[in-house]
């Protein structure tokens, strides 16, 4: 976020890494255009002109002439704090922001997988992926409106087919995913918290909902 002489880096960028968000500061865009576009699991390049706020600012005022390494101030004026604990700006509960951040993305993604599983009614698999959700709801809206009470073939999320599907278990699956959407995403807040503590191991996560 900053340079070794306490002055703002130009751009923020955001990617994706393999589904990850990764966040950089940097003067170079272009460093980021040309490995972005270079490989090919790297994808959503975002770069925007870093500005800092109001209360960053003061902070980076605060900081210029602390001595204070590059790593150290930018998390200050960030977060509120720095990371190491011998600075004179060093605060527990502000760096939690920092280690949060630090988690958050990875977790994120194992919690948009365990959505995709989806729930089964009655023997029949819908997933629980951002397209399907909509798919399912485009459906109920067409189904309403032309007064159906049955899908005259529905295609599962295990790709097979149904004749004379009822309306009435779409609705109740689409309930269903929402349900555990959102158990999921407060499992994720709790698992975000736990890691950023170092209580848990991002790698052994356990997905388990009361809608499973």
């Amino acid at each position: 976020m900053l340079t070794n002489n306490m002055i703002p880096l130009k751009y923020r960028i955001t990617f994706y890494d393999n589904g990850v968000v990764r966040t950089a500061y940097t003067d170079d865009r272009q460093y980021y255009e040309k490995m972005v576009a270079a490989h090919g699991h790297l994808s959503d390049l975002s770069i925007e002109s870093l500005v800092l706020t109001e209360a960053q600012q003061q902070r980076l005022d605060e900081i210029k002439d602390a001595g204070l390494g590059a790593h150290d101030a930018s998390l200050y004026v960030k977060y509120g704090s720095t990371e190491s604990e011998d600075t004179g700006y060093y605060d527990v509960a502000l760096l939690s922001g920092y280690q949060k951040d630090q988690v958050a993305p990875r977790i994120q993604v194992e919690r948009i997988k365990q959505e995709a599983v989806g729930v089964t009614v009655n023997g029949i698999r819908y997933s629980g992926d951002a397209s399907n959700r909509q798919a399912m709801q485009e459906a109920l809206t067409a189904a309403a409106d032309g007064d159906l009470d049955s899908f005259s073939s529905w295609k599962c999320s295990d790709g097979r087919y149904h004749s004379n599907h009822p309306v009435s278990e779409v609705e109740s699956a689409l309930r269903e995913i929402g349900n555990r959407r959102s158990a999921l995403i407060e499992l994720e807040g709790q698992y975000v918290a736990m890691a950023a503590a170092g209580e848990v191991d991002v790698e052994a996560l356990e997905w388990v909902t009361g809608f499973d």
